[in-house]
């Protein structure tokens, strides 16, 4: 009999449980069909936006070589007696008259007033870190599937190849980071799973903004039944979602050359801020898009356990129905056969 209300009391409470995971799915399909449209669009603006910042970038790059070799070109000796004669000579008769020297062509370059490599204006490389830094997206609470095991398995994969910062945002990505024997040092940072704003993100840009190389490890929607696990550059050396692994240039040229207005130093410095925390927000959205998706896929897989729980509770449950009915009726039979005699 206590055997019987064991059973009772365990589909009871499998039933219970199944109407939990009934709520979680009916919620994430909510939030999906809230905000499923916006994240994609958003991702296709931002892609195209990257490959923007891209190439600024490139040419920024192509800038800069060029100005260390014209600063070389610069500080070449000008007095080389032992060759035999003076650069100034050389030059002289090398070239015509009229011909312009190497400084002559720099002043004309750049003219007075304008600023060398070494006199960048503020905003631009001067506050960069040359290292990488590697960011885990990772959540709060459990009940996503196995999206975050997928991210925090590419994460490692590749932090473990190359010299990088470890930044941890989330106490699911923490509790996972720390089990590690063998781990870097990390900054940790926790955000909202949900409704999450500019000033939530602020406090992880100011420390993502010093580093000249950032790569995000988050999950990205492809379907409700498809999600990956992705890395994205968004410090604009890559394309952004660009299917190029972490570290790999995704264009081996220094970019399509270009006229900025007003200076390619000022459009460098507003894309190094305020396009690198919109790419790290659409990343933060993407992957709670992806997570709200295999919260849908686990909890559909979870229901389909219980029902099959169910069914195993409900078969000892008829089968200790027709035990009790055998017993009793073989305690009637043998009570006939006593009146019997």
């Amino acid at each position: 009999m206590q055997y019987k209300k064991l059973i009772q009391s365990e589909i009871d409470f499998t039933k219970t449980f199944r109407y939990i995971t009934q709520a979680y799915e009916e919620i994430a399909v909510m939030r999906i069909r809230k905000v499923r449209a916006s994240v994609l669009q958003a991702r296709e603006y931002f892609t195209k936006l990257s490959d923007v910042y891209f190439e600024v970038k490139k040419a920024f790059e192509r800038q800069k070589k060029e100005k260390e070799i014209l600063k070389r070109t610069e500080q070449i000796p000008v007095n080389t007696r032992r060759v035999g004669k003076s650069m100034s000579t050389l030059a002289s008769q090398t070239h015509p008259q009229g011909a312009q020297s190497s400084s002559a062509l720099a002043s004309q370059t750049h003219p007075q007033g304008a600023q060398s490599s070494s006199t960048l204006p503020e905003g631009e490389y001067k506050y960069k870190l040359n290292k990488s830094v590697s960011v885990f997206l990772s959540a709060n609470t459990t009940l996503y599937g196995d999206i975050i095991a997928r991210i925090f398995k590419l994460f490692l994969e590749n932090i473990d190849k190359k010299e990088t910062d470890v930044i941890i945002i989330g106490r699911l990505g923490r509790r996972l980071y720390e089990e590690l024997e063998t781990k870097k040092p990390y900054l940790y940072f926790e955000l909202p799973d949900f409704e999450i704003n500019l000033e939530n993100l602020k406090p992880v840009i100011y420390y993502l903004v010093k580093y000249k190389t950032i790569m995000v490890y988050y999950g990205k929607f492809e379907s409700i039944v498809t999600q990956q696990a992705a890395a994205s550059n968004i410090s604009g050396d890559q394309r952004f979602g660009a299917d190029k692994k972490p570290g790999t240039s995704s264009d081996p040229g220094l970019g399509t050359k270009f006229l900025f207005e007003p200076s390619l130093e000022s459009i460098m410095a507003f894309f190094e801020d305020l396009i690198t925390l919109y790419l790290f927000r659409q990343t933060v959205f993407e992957t709670q898009l992806a997570r709200w998706a295999s919260r849908i896929m686990a909890m559909e897989k979870a229901q389909v356990n219980i029902e099959t729980q169910i069914k195993r509770l409900r078969f000892l449950d008829t089968k200790i129905n027709r035990a009790d009915q055998q017993k009793k009726q073989l305690e009637r039979l043998s009570g006939i056969s006593l009146w019997r005699r």
